[in-house]
């Protein structure tokens, strides 16, 4: 995330993600999957602004993008493009608001301002980018001076893939190997990448898409999209990559299907379904031929397109 402090808010730039990498390892006695996955952080970004009151009320004003709601009026049915805000009480910024409030015993509150670009049931993680953005934001809105580790101790409680977002943009290298739930970070040092994200019409219920898949008797490694990453060499990444759960997505949902489809005749690095879809992403040689992917698939009218390069220190940096 990026991120900026003044005397009257604190204002965060929570990024979107992919996953280049998911696997299926099991089913816990919680009731969570056991995976490993390979997230990476992306710049697509949601906007929020934080604050402080005198009063320990805790409001959000939560709101689409004018810009993202135009663009996806002109290509459609902005509902199914952008999908849908939670109200208050049960999006996770209120809730991690609370919960931080809560468990440090904090008499101030804090007015909650969030204009959303990420598009939601998208597997691009907007909503746990979010609420990493909102416990650091209020973390220093209220100068409570937590640890990183003690605020990913609460996002954990919240969602397995918002510790995540404590390792990106300013905060990290915007790359982690994520085991568990999802909750265990290991972030590492990558290349940068120029991507194009698409986000098609229509969802894909995460809970079918778990449903419906059919865990491996041998899991794939991460291995070599984990080398590959480290290795700055591109055209060493595979064209094929992991996504346990592509197969029942592409089952449920007749426009990841096409949009697989799709990316399969364009000539890219590698393209992929990220998280339980519907959002997808293709990896591109560079910014300009990210830009001209991004022009053909438009051309072909299969959803919101958004060009993006990772987002870590070193990608700022370069």
């Amino acid at each position: 995330m990026l991120f900026r402090r003044s005397a009257s808010k604190v204002s965060v730039l929570a990024p979107a993600k992919i996953n280049l990498f998911l696997e299926l390892l099991g089913k816990r006695a919680d009731g969570f999957h056991e995976l490993e996955t390979v997230m990476v952080a992306v710049s697509l970004f949601d906007r929020l602004e934080v604050f402080p009151t005198t009063s320990s009320d805790v409001t959000l004003d939560c709101a689409w993008d004018a810009g993202q709601v135009a663009q996806a009026t002109q290509l459609g049915d902005p509902g199914q493009l952008l999908g849908d805000l939670p109200p208050q009480e049960s999006n996770l910024v209120y809730k991690a608001v609370k919960l931080l409030q809560e468990e440090e015993n904090v008499a101030q509150g804090a007015r909650l301002v969030l204009r959303k670009r990420i598009p939601s049931a998208s597997g691009f993680g907007g909503a746990s980018s979010d609420a990493a953005a909102a416990l650091f934001a209020a973390n220093l809105a209220w100068n409570l001076n937590l640890s990183i580790e003690r605020l990913s101790e609460l996002a954990a409680n919240l969602g397995s893939d918002i510790p995540f977002f404590f390792h990106a943009g300013q905060l990290g290298s915007g790359q982690a190997l994520a085991t568990g739930r999802g909750e265990k970070i290991d972030p590492f040092a990558g290349q940068r990448l120029d991507l194009v994200l698409i986000r098609p019409e229509g969802g894909v219920s995460t809970a079918e898409a778990y449903r419906r898949c059919q865990l491996p008797e041998y899991p794939e490694s991460s291995a070599s999209i984990l080398a590959s990453l480290k290795s700055d060499q591109r055209r060493s990444i595979p064209r094929n990559l992991t996504n346990r759960l592509t197969p029942p997505a592409r089952e449920l949902s007749p426009s990841v299907d096409r949009l697989a489809t799709t990316c399969e005749q364009l000539d890219v690095v590698a393209h992929q379904m990220s998280g339980s879809g519907s959002g997808y992403f293709a990896i591109c040689r560079n910014r300009r031929h990210a830009m001209q992917i991004a022009g053909r698939l438009t051309a072909r009218n299969v959803g919101m397109i958004f060009p993006v390069t990772t987002c870590g220190i070193r990608s700022l940096r370069n």
